[in-house]
């Protein structure tokens, strides 16, 4: 078992399984998992996690590359342009109409897409794209919308997917409990998300 900065203990494997999880789930920060009876969350430092993960060459770029994706995507709010795949941040967050300066610069003429769909956009409007199936809305907000219904803790009807008061992160209602510690720290009640 490896010992964290923190104290805590955790096995190559185990850290290698959790990072990678952290990672699939849009995170750029690894910060410790721990609750006994508080949660830790100390921020552990990639080197820390390339030293003390089993993680081969590849895993380790596959890691440092999906690292830098998220803080791109979730921590700086940037898309990647559907036409030369360079990243562009929205100069307004309420709107939804991209400029690519890389693109605009090359062809010579504005080159726009749609925040939501990364199609190019095709009319004249601020809110609209006018692609075909574009729903003009944030696709994690679709999601918690259409999420399946059940009953937790004999409550009936609640939503299987919320969003974390505090990060927005989307967590999954798996098991019986109605608490949750999200991977940003966030405790709170999956009924009343208080």
């Amino acid at each position: 078992r490896a010992k964290m900065p923190c104290g805590h203990a955790i096995g190559p494997e185990s850290l290698t399984a959790y990072c990678r999880s952290l990672l699939t789930a849009g995170k750029y920060e690894f910060r410790c998992p721990h609750v006994d009876p508080t949660y830790c969350g100390r921020l552990w430092e990639f080197y820390t996690i390339k030293k003390l993960a089993v993680l081969t060459k590849e895993e380790k770029k596959e890691f440092e590359t999906k690292l830098a994706e998220n803080y791109l995507f979730k921590g700086v709010k940037i898309q990647e342009c559907p036409r030369c795949q360079s990243y562009c941040e929205r100069k307004d967050s309420k709107s939804v109409r991209v400029i690519c300066p890389i693109c605009t610069r090359q062809k010579e003429e504005l080159y726009e897409f749609c925040w939501f769909c990364l199609k190019t956009w095709l009319t004249n409007t601020t809110h609209d794209c006018g692609n075909h199936g574009c729903s003009g809305e944030d696709p994690r907000i679709r999601l918690l919308r259409n999420a399946p219904k059940k009953s937790i803790v004999e409550v009936p009807n609640c939503p299987s997917v919320r969003s974390c008061p505090k990060c927005g992160l989307l967590i999954e209602h798996i098991k019986a409990c109605k608490q949750m510690v999200c991977l940003c720290g966030q405790k709170f009640c999956f009924i009343c998300l208080k």
